[in-house]
């Protein structure tokens, strides 16, 4: 399956890459990994919340139209650019570092591995020997350009999660070693909350890996190895951006 969704790649040259065959269609199992964004949302302490107003009304463009047209509607937002799932850029850390419309789209799509480690404490960051334990019992290893997804703990987003440990230091110079493209897992804060040298985020955006922050539905994911989908908004200058996010699991 992930040889026919790698970019540039498909099993049949007679026909576009991503379409399936006309008869015997298979439907794609995506799971989506995004968090829903309503208004009044935050999704750190320190950042503002989300606002949506309504920008104009039906009601209000209404006379402008002619039937069987009843005016448009559309919002205004007012987010940050860490709102929700979203990929932290360079920048957001690194004075003089990317920002989120040079960061390359194929960081953000790609092969990924899954590691469940929620059974470890959650006021335990991530180490190195957890990863290394996980990835032993499935027979499995990181590669060069896989996109890391962490779930780090049991429960579910916003319980408590501002005081789950992310991933330490150790754990994310290694993962540096192993050149993947980026790191996601199920937190606001990949680095743990109260350490404010911040080095995890210091090291992976210092090597340009991705990192993403706030995913859902990590426990409803059954493949180890899937194919993942978060491209940014192409806003320029941002330090981060929201992402939808999906895990494509069968094809």
């Amino acid at each position: 399956m992930l040889d026919r969704l790698r970019l540039g790649c498909h099993a049949d040259a007679a026909r576009p890459p991503f379409l399936p065959p006309a008869e015997g269609i298979k439907r794609l199992k995506i799971v989506d990994l995004t968090l829903p964004l309503p208004p009044g949302l935050k999704t750190n302490p320190t950042h503002p919340e989300t606002i949506i107003t309504d920008h104009v009304t039906h009601w209000f463009t209404a006379p402008r139209y002619q039937s069987p047209c009843k005016g448009y509607a559309s919002k205004l937002l007012l987010i940050c650019d860490h709102i929700g799932t979203h990929l932290d850029a360079p920048l957001h850390f690194i004075p003089g570092g990317k920002s989120m419309d040079a960061v390359p789209l194929e960081n953000t799509l790609g092969e990924a591995i899954f590691l469940d480690v929620s059974d470890k404490p959650a006021d335990q960051p991530v180490t190195v020997e957890i990863m290394e334990k996980k990835l032993a019992a499935k027979g499995e290893q990181i590669k060069p350009g896989d996109i890391v997804l962490l779930r780090t703990w049991p429960g579910k987003w916003g319980d408590a999660i501002f005081k789950a440990a992310g991933i330490s230091w150790p754990a994310a110079k290694w993962l540096c070693a192993r050149k993947i493209k980026s790191v996601g897992l199920d937190l606001p804060n990949a680095d743990t909350g109260g350490d404010m040298q911040r080095p995890c985020h210091m090291e992976l955006l210092g090597n340009e890996i991705g990192i993403i922050e706030n995913l859902v539905n990590l426990d409803k994911l059954t493949k180890t190895r899937l194919f993942f989908i978060g491209l940014p908004l192409h806003f320029i200058g941002l330090t981060a951006s929201p992402i939808r996010a999906i895990a494509v699991e069968e094809w």
